[in-house]
């Protein structure tokens, strides 16, 4: 938790030092220069291909599954448990104990 609060310092400190530094248009413009130069790899090109064929496959896999195009309506069966009748007032008791107005008779 400390190191956490600390590094927030120290962002929030380096944040305010940057938006208020008197040069900060001529070191991104350095930056984005020295960025633009460097040379980029053709596997770049490759990973993100194999990335785009990957969510169209599961886009054709995944979708036509997730959505069920069906007319007739399915029936659903929901089984509980039968509670005893102290279970029943126990549970009453908890619902009633979170309240913070009382407004029943007893």
């Amino acid at each position: 938790m400390k190191q956490d609060d600390f590094l927030k310092q120290v962002t929030s400190k380096l944040d305010g030092l940057a938006h208020h530094h008197k040069d900060k248009a001529v070191v991104m413009n350095h930056v984005l220069d020295q960025i633009q130069d460097q040379q980029t790899s053709r596997y770049g090109l490759w990973k993100m291909s194999g990335f785009a064929l990957a969510a169209a496959i599961a886009g054709f896999v995944i979708l036509p599954n997730s959505v069920e195009m069906t007319a007739q309506p399915q029936n659903q069966v929901v089984a509980t448990p039968k509670l005893s009748p102290q279970m029943m007032e126990d549970l009453e008791m908890l619902l009633v104990l979170g309240e913070d107005k009382v407004q029943h008779g007893s």
